[in-house]
């Protein structure tokens, strides 16, 4: 028996998922843990890549040895647009053959795609990309023109440079230099999907370290051979290189061409694939829906929001805080359940939430809003359907449904841990789309895309 291994380094966990036949035969997942404080404050979001590892270990460890020694060949996915570095004189070091592990020396912190240290002045600063998709905060290679500019000396540390996946896939196969797929490279920022180059001339015009930039390849290209046995997964199985976590999500879902993804869990997107013969040489920044490559020449039209289930977080989180003035401990389990359990989706409800309390590409500057509050409509039940219904509304704005309508798609599939767990997020997804069919309770899974994906290029 031969199966296929996919892994997913996510933005709060890690999974590994194992696939025969189109079909799931293990899986596993862990919680990162990641997080770190960044040395600029509340404007970094900065992940410590050594947990981010240790999880993936955990998992390996938790699917049998009799199944990862089926395996034929990786593909791993994660959390697109962020950027660390490290130094390929230490690659060979990084994992401890005898002891089983990782051990990360010589390489930075992970700066994800949450990080807000570059400001709206200071992408102003940099020069336009040749690129058809806007450069953001939080973008990999507008975080290497921040350190270039403000760390200097930080950066002479490194000579490398990619996403946690391009890092992964170099340790495992002893690469001196990265991989990084197009669908990597588009979410860096200046790379121009039409060319499938960075805009080197551009960048060294502004001094920007056009050496930390990683060789590109298509999707389903080998990056390289395991250098070692990896539990039980032998040495020699090949790794293709690293590819995007929302489109290895919509390819472990998507069956027909007329569908479109709905998918809220730390973050929102809503996706279909399109085939597009070229794409503009320019962005529009103002633009909510992106495209960005996908699989077998296609791309990925996209309107991704930075709001999701991150904000229904910080708002359990606001409520135990302002409970703690007065003594009382709840935790963010009984808050979710009162929340959850006691709130109709049916009560009139007269409050507007613009529930962006973190920005969105397109308008860095669109934070929250509350409107329409009354005497007798500050119900906390009614407050957090607003909120639900205003994360909703807000995805409904980027991507309308008459949008969706003139591109052919005719029916939504609503997944996600935020759907699954929340019946006003899905109450709300059916009244905002209700002209199109819906159907909730999907599972994307990006670990599963990215395994059925190797399968699919293996067989192709």
């Amino acid at each position: 028996m031969l199966t296929y291994l996919g892994i997913d380094l996510g933005t709060t966990s890690v999974k590994a998922s194992i696939v025969k036949d189109g079909k799931q035969l293990a899986s596993c997942s862990h919680s990162t843990n990641a997080s770190t404080n960044s040395s600029i404050g509340s404007a970094g979001f900065e992940q410590d890549v050594g947990m981010i590892l240790k999880a993936l270990q955990a998992c390996l460890r938790g699917l049998s040895p009799e199944t990862l020694a089926t395996v034929k060949k990786i593909c791993i996915t994660g959390q697109m647009h962020g950027v660390m570095l490290w130094s390929s004189k230490h690659t060979q070091e990084i994992y401890n053959r005898e002891k089983n592990e990782f051990e990360i020396s010589c390489a930075s912190p992970l700066y994800t795609w949450q990080d807000k240290r570059c400001t709206e002045d200071f992408l102003t600063s940099l020069p336009k990309p040749r690129s058809h998709l806007p450069l953001a905060t939080g973008h990999g290679n507008a975080t290497l023109f921040w350190l270039s500019r403000f760390q200097p000396e930080f950066l002479t540390s490194f000579n490398r440079a990619g996403t946690v996946m391009d890092f992964l896939v170099c340790i495992l196969c002893g690469l001196d230099f990265p991989i990084m797929s197009t669908q990597l490279a588009a979410s860096w920022g200046y790379f121009d999907s039409n060319g499938k180059c960075w805009n080197k001339e551009i960048l060294r015009q502004e001094s920007f370290p056009c050496h930390l930039l990683p060789q590109v390849a298509e999707p389903g290209k080998i990056a390289g051979d395991l250098q070692f046995d990896w539990f039980m997964i032998k040495r020699g199985t090949p790794v293709l290189v690293a590819v995007g976590d929302t489109q290895c999500a919509v390819y472990s879902i998507l069956r027909n061409p007329n569908e479109a993804v709905f998918n809220m869990g730390t973050s929102c997107q809503l996706a279909f694939p399109e085939f597009l013969e070229t794409v503009p040489e320019s962005p529009d920044p103002s633009s909510p829906v992106q495209y960005f490559p996908y699989f077998n020449n296609q791309y990925l039209a996209v309107a991704a929001s930075l709001n999701g289930g991150n904000v229904l977080s910080q708002f359990v989180s606001m409520i135990q805080n302002w409970m703690g003035y007065f003594g009382c401990v709840k935790s963010k389990d009984d808050v979710w359940r009162t929340l959850l359990e006691s709130t109709s989706t049916s009560v009139s409800n007269s409050i507007t939430i613009n529930a962006t309390i973190f920005g969105e590409r397109h308008a860095p500057s669109k934070l929250g809003e509350v409107s329409g509050i009354a005497s007798n409509n500050m119900d906390l039940h009614q407050v957090f359907l607003a909120l639900c219904r205003g994360l909703v509304e807000n995805l409904t704005n980027m991507m309308p449904p008459t949008f969706l309508k003139q591109k052919g798609i005719g029916k939504i599939l609503g997944t996600g841990s935020v759907i699954h767990k929340n019946p006003i997020i899905q109450n709300e997804v059916i009244t905002q789309y209700g002209c199109l069919d819906i159907e909730l309770g999907g599972h994307s899974d990006s670990a599963f895309g990215a395994a059925l994906f190797s399968e699919a290029a293996d067989k192709s």
